[in-house]
Formats: C-alpha cells, structure tokens, sequence
C-alpha cells in the first residue's frame, strides 16, 4: 500500500512539472548606442526603484549608460534603451520590456 501511495504522489510530480517552452531567439539588439540617452531621461525623471534608489545608478555605483551597455553588447539581457529614452514618466521607464536569454 505505501509503495502504490508514493507511485501516485511521484505521477503527481510528473504530470505536475510543464513542458519547456522553445528558447526565444537572441533577439536583434539595434538601439545599444541609445544606453546614453536612455540614462539621461532617467536623471531627468529622477527615477527610482521601490527602495528608493535611483535607476541611473546601480549598486555597485555603476551608471546605467555603462551596464546597459555591457548587457546588450555580451547578450543575455537587452534592456530596450530605446523605449527608456522615450518614456514620458518612471511608470513608463519601469514597463519598458526587459528581454532575458536563456542559453542551453
């Protein structure tokens, strides 16, 4: 009897878990020369995160122009400089997409 118990709970687990999802293609990153822009707007709306601190700066007190450039240009995350630069407002800044790549 305990062993049918456990193989019920293990099916469980095992329908239970999602397939995987294809991985997203790198996508084609176009705007790594707006990480400047993009920085500025953000000091010109004096966005900050829920901590209060500020987006143009991270916590290792490396500017925002710089690490956007860094993660675009090695790949991985694309920040969307582009969509940053535009943004009327920090709740604009805040939804701009993030894309994540995932390498196998």
């Amino acid at each position: 009897m305990r062993h049918l118990a456990a193989a019920m709970i293990s099916s469980l687990f095992i329908v239970g878990c999602p397939a995987r999802g294809p991985v997203s293609p790198t996508p084609d990153v176009k705007d790594t020369d707006l990480c400047g822009e993009a920085e500025a707007n953000i000091i010109e709306l004096q966005c900050r995160d829920r901590r209060g601190d500020p987006l143009w700066v991270n916590r290792k007190g490396e500017e925002f122009e710089d690490t956007c450039r860094i993660a675009q240009e090695q790949g991985g995350i694309f920040l969307n400089p582009e969509c940053i630069r535009d943004a009327k407002s920090c709740a604009e800044v805040m939804i701009c997409p993030t894309i994540y790549v995932v390498k196998e």
